[in-house]
């Protein structure tokens, strides 16, 4: 048995290390895991949702204006008017969407779109005051039009841009980047390096003492083994998280579209239905792909406690042979 202590304490220090490491690297991945559906639901979506509802109003209290402009109907901005209220929906929407997790240049966006806001507003009440001039009613509301609909400085074109840097934080946090994707492939190469040690362990053990079968070992290895039992309801939860951000996704780009064709008023309202119907779907996407199962809160404890057993077994198994090594030298 020449060597086979100097053999234990080597293979133990291994085993040691190749756990401290699995357990790290699978505790990074799976808690990266369990904090992004929480970030996408408690932040990021809300504000998306909050600027897809601010833009839904503008564009429907806009339509009304125009409709009742049109008819020479007095009053369109009076109190309880349609333009009114969805004119106090968007500012109350657009105050409601900043990220408590903040993104570079919001506020002043949302700054900038509050003073357009103001200016669409003077614009459109000095177009309802000149209601019995036409061509200065026209001039008026021409300019609120062109202060909400023009390309790159108008309202909804600020408000896009916005939704454009939350698509970004969205993508940070529901992509399987290249980093997250590093950790996952070194934690399953950690975790298969220690299974594949423990088994060579355990043979080189049988071979060098009367035991044939060590128990704790092999209970190290059928923990190892079991690391990768939750791999498939976290890989689902990622599927989950990447539908709920493409409603999300789908429902700017539908906006978008429905901002830069040039269609009749009763058009328009079809299409502001339309969006209306997908922000419904989106938001009950983000509700159930950012659901988090019971049996997933209890994985990072489970992780903790599964390394520091499987160090425990490694260490009681091995200093169990290390003790008969003694006994026979002596």
């Amino acid at each position: 048995m020449s060597g086979t202590r100097g053999l234990l304490w080597r293979r133990l220090a291994a085993l040691l290390v190749l756990t401290a490491t699995a357990t790290a690297l699978l505790f990074a991945a799976y808690a990266d895991q369990q904090r992004r559906p929480g970030a996408v639901r408690d932040r990021i979506a809300p504000a998306i949702l909050e600027v897809t509802a601010a833009r839904t109003a503008l564009m429907t209290g806009h339509l009304a204006a125009d409709r009742e402009l049109s008819r020479g109907v007095s009053g369109v901005v009076g109190s309880g008017e349609e333009y009114r209220a969805q004119l106090a929906a968007a500012t109350q929407s657009l105050a409601q969407s900043a990220d408590p997790a903040g993104l570079v240049g919001a506020g002043e966006l949302r700054d900038t779109v509050n003073a357009l806001l103001m200016a669409y507003d003077r614009a459109m009440g000095l177009a309802v005051a000149h209601e019995d001039n036409e061509p200065v009613r026209g001039a008026w509301f021409l300019s609120a039009d062109a202060l909400l609909n023009r390309e790159g400085t108008g309202i909804l074109a600020r408000l896009q841009e916005l939704q454009d840097r939350q698509l970004a934080r969205l993508a940070q946090e529901t992509e399987l980047s290249t980093g997250r994707r590093a950790v996952w492939l070194l934690a399953a190469a950690a975790a298969l390096a220690l299974a594949a040690l423990l088994a060579v362990t355990l043979r080189q053990l049988a071979r060098r003492f009367p035991a044939r079968l060590d128990p704790f070992l092999l209970a190290a290895c059928l923990l190892v083994l079991a690391a990768w039992l939750p791999l498939l309801p976290a890989r689902a939860a990622h599927d989950r998280l990447d539908a709920a951000a493409g409603g999300l996704t789908g429902l700017v780009a539908m906006q978008r579209d429905a901002t830069t064709d040039d269609r009749e008023a009763a058009e328009w309202a079809d299409w502001l239905a339309a969006v209306q119907t997908r922000t419904t779907a989106a938001s009950d996407g983000v509700e159930s792909g950012t659901d988090r199962p019971a049996p997933a809160a209890a994985a990072l404890p489970a992780i903790a406690a599964g390394g520091a057993a499987v160090a425990v077994l490694c260490t009681g198994g091995l200093f169990l042979r290390l003790r008969d090594y003694e006994r026979f030298q002596s």
